[in-house]
């Protein structure tokens, strides 16, 4: 639905020639619901915005289903109300001195050719029971509140039936109560109406709830492009590893392979530690490891497997309410463990600490 070739966006500024976006590439199916995320200035919403038609591309082309909308090659550009696109934008651009009704009518009256009257109403109505704005019509759009606001934006953008919507990280106004209630409610619209989105975000937490499948981004390309439970649990470098939440990281050495299936054991900064790879290792090879810190385990005295298992001294702990995050002195190294708050730890206490093959990531830089 969405193909993307060999985007490259350039522009001069006052430090020089900047290389906004580096060779992107991006195939999203029909009914696909994929997050560009990254930091600020990765390039991500730039990539959106030439999506949109709002950005020129220097290099590159870009399709919306049959329809090739760029193409630097051959000098083509649709302009953007051409496109079959809607676009929801960080701000929302809700036009304050309009009604709710006549906001979400406003891109049907400017289409050519026109559309009837009767047929406008029709489609508003629909929009706005969508989102659960019905019975708002008549009522201001300022005098709506910032969820509301959203909606309002997400309906003038569906209004139009397009095929594809396009998100420029639109709940980032809202407060974080709202925004996580929203994120489902979010994508289950989209999903119903069988939408293809590309949803830009630099918050982890929405680019893992909401997407089928997550770009990371980084200094104008993509680094890591995968599901977000594959982003999350084998991320690719160190990078995308501390960027998708927190990571304890470790300089390692294979001592023995893993073949895939039966975990292999490398030396290791908190010591002997074994491993699965996905692939064919080689004794002697040295490598980076990540372990997320909701997977190392803390086996007090007498706990079954405790003795078997490296033992650490608790050095720290934070209490953070769902969880108690302990700083453990392993080896030659620390790392973090998270725990249930009702499992009692303290300070100075000896403890066996168990990372399970198959949460220990093979980082590739």
């Amino acid at each position: 639905m969405i193909k993307i070739e060999n985007l490259r966006v350039r522009f001069d500024s006052d430090k020089g020639i900047v290389d906004a976006v580096r060779g992107v590439t991006i195939n999203v199916k029909a009914g696909e619901f994929y997050t560009l995320l990254g930091p600020s200035g990765c390039g991500k919403t730039t990539t959106l915005r030439c999506l949109a038609g709002l950005e020129r591309p220097t290099g590159g082309s870009i399709s919306i289903g049959d329809t090739v909308v760029h193409d630097t090659d051959q000098g083509t550009s649709v302009p953007t109300h051409k496109r079959d696109i809607g676009m929801v934008f960080q701000s929302y651009a809700i036009w304050p001195h309009l009604t709710v009704f006549e906001n979400v009518a406003f891109p049907l009256r400017e289409v050519r050719p026109k559309i009837e009257e009767p047929q406008i109403v029709e489609r508003v109505t629909k929009a706005l029971e969508l989102v659960q704005l019905a019975g708002y019509e008549t009522r201001p759009a300022p005098f709506l509140s910032g969820g509301q606001q959203q909606r309002l934006a997400l309906a003038r953008a569906i209004v139009r039936e397009a095929s594809v919507v396009l998100f420029d990280e639109p709940l980032s106004n809202l407060d974080a109560k709202l925004r996580a209630e929203t994120r489902l409610e979010l994508r289950n619209l989209v999903k119903r109406l069988g939408m293809t989105a590309l949803y830009v975000t630099h918050d982890q937490t929405e680019a893992l709830t909401m997407a089928d499948r997550v770009a990371v981004m980084r200094d104008g390309e993509i680094v890591q492009e995968a599901t977000p439970i594959e982003i999350y649990k084998r991320p690719n470098s160190r990078f995308v590893a501390s960027f998708i939440g927190q990571c304890n990281f470790a300089d390692a050495t294979v001592t023995t392979c893993s073949n895939g299936a039966d975990a292999g054991m490398m030396d290791t900064t908190w010591g002997p530690m074994p491993y699965i790879a996905e692939s064919d290792s080689v004794v002697g090879a040295e490598v980076k490891i990540a372990v997320r810190p909701e997977n190392v385990r803390l086996l007090p005295d007498g706990a079954a497997g405790a003795s078997d298992t490296p033992q650490g001294e608790i050095t720290d702990t934070v209490f953070l309410g769902e969880s108690v995050e302990c700083r453990v002195r392993l080896g030659n190294s620390d790392l973090v463990a998270r725990i249930h708050p009702d499992q009692p730890v303290a300070v100075g206490e000896k403890i066996g600490v168990l990372i399970r093959p198959e949460d220990v990531a093979i980082l590739s830089e």
